[in-house]
C-alpha cells in the first residue's frame, strides 16, 4: 500500500488548486491566522494540520491558532532543548516532528529505548539561523534508525525535499508524504487511488480560491 502525499502551503498562500484526490491539507504557520480563516478552510472539507518550527529554545511562542486545526505538526530545531520536546509530547492531537540535524542527536540511541512517541515528523534539513538547506544525501545511521522506529510500532510521516530521502524504504514505509509542491501531490495521490484519466486536469476553482485567502 502506497503513503498518501499532504500537500503543504504556506500561511500567505492566496490561492489553491482544486484538491479532488488528496484528502489531507498542511498550511506552515510564521504567526496566528483569524478565525475567519478557520472557518473558509473548514470548508474545504479536507483533514487540515498546522504546521510550525521552533528554532529558539527561549523565545519561541506557539500561534494560539495552532489549537484550532484537526492536527498540529511543531518541528523542533536543532537549538531546541528537553524541555521544548517534553512540553510538545504533552499536547493533544500533537505530532512530534525533527529536522536531521536534530535527530542526529538521538541516533545512537534506539527508538525503543526513547520516550518518544508513537508519531514522528521528518524534515530532513539542516537547520541554521539563516537558511536550511537539504542534505546530499540522508546518512545511513539515520536511515537504520528511522527504520528501526518503524520496525518498533512507530508511524512516520516523511516531508520529502527533492531527492534529499536516498532511500525507497523509508518512502514506503512511511504513513504519509509531505511535499510543498501541491501539484505533485494532487497528481500522486489520483495515480494511487486509480482516479486519473488520460485527459485529467488540475484546476484552479475560484471557490477554493477565497477559502485560503488571509
Amino acid at each position: 500500500m502506497f503513503p498518501e502525499a499532504v500537500p503543504i502551503i504556506d500561511q500567505g498562500t492566496k490561492r489553491i488548486l482544486s484538491l479532488v484526490f488528496t484528502n489531507k491539507l498542511a498550511i506552515e504557520l510564521r504567526s496566528d491566522i483569524n478565525p475567519g480563516t478557520l472557518r473558509r478552510l473548514s470548508t474545504l472539507n479536507k483533514e487540515i494540520i498546522g504546521i510550525v518550527r521552533v528554532n529558539d529554545e527561549f523565545n519561541a511562542k506557539l500561534p494560539n491558532s495552532l489549537g484550532k486545526f484537526n492536527k498540529a505538526i511543531i518541528i523542533l530545531g536543532p537549538e531546541v532543548g528537553e524541555s521544548w520536546l517534553k512540553y510538545a509530547m504533552s499536547l493533544t492531537n500533537t505530532i512530534i516532528g525533527f529536522t536531521l540535524d536534530s535527530l542526529i542527536r538521538f541516533v545512537k540511541i534506539r527508538p525503543g529505548l526513547l520516550n518518544i512517541p508513537s508519531e514522528l515528523f521528518i524534515d530532513p534539513v539542516i537547520s541554521n539561523s539563516d537558511m536550511s538547506v537539504p542534505p546530499k544525501e540522508i546518512p545511513k545511521a539515520v536511515i537504520d534508525w528511522l527504520m528501526d522506529y518503524v520496525d518498533s510500532g512507530g508511524d512516520l510521516y516523511v516531508l520529502v525535499r527533492g531527492d534529499s530521502i536516498n532511500s525507497i524504504d523509508v518512502l514506503m514505509h512511511s504513513r504519509l508524504i509531505f511535499t510543498y509542491d501541491v501539484r505533485l501531490a494532487e497528481l500522486y495521490n489520483g495515480i494511487i487511488k486509480g482516479g486519473f484519466m488520460a485527459n485529467a486536469k488540475i484546476s484552479i476553482k475560484p471557490s477554493v480560491t477565497s477559502a485560503v485567502t488571509p
